[in-house]
C-alpha cells in the first residue's frame, strides 16, 4: 500500500496520503450515505464526502468512482449501501 499516491483530476494533478484523509476526518460529521461509503478510522462517510474533504475539490468536480479508486488506493474499505 503506497503511502501517498498522486493522480489527475479534471487536469488538476493532486497527491494524497491516508494521513491526509485521516487528518482531515476527525471533526467531520458524517452525512448521510447514498450508496458509497468509505470507512475512516471506525467511522463511515459517504466517500464523496471524505473526498471533497481530503482534497479541497467541490464534490461536484469529481465522480464517487474517482474517489473510491483514490481512497481504495491507500487502503481504506469501501463499501456499498444498497437502499
Amino acid at each position: 500500500m503506497p503511502e501517498e499516491i498522486t493522480f489527475v483530476v479534471n487536469g488538476t494533478l493532486l497527491s494524497l496520503s491516508r494521513r491526509d484523509v485521516e487528518s482531515c476526518t476527525q471533526d467531520l460529521t458524517p452525512e448521510p450515505i447514498q450508496r458509497h461509503a468509505v470507512e475512516v478510522g471506525g467511522t463511515v462517510y459517504p466517500v464523496k464526502q471524505v473526498f471533497e474533504a481530503a482534497t479541497g475539490l467541490d464534490r461536484l468536480d469529481f465522480t464517487s468512482a474517482v474517489a473510491r479508486r483514490n481512497l481504495g488506493r491507500l487502503g481504506f474499505v469501501l463499501r456499498r449501501v444498497d437502499g
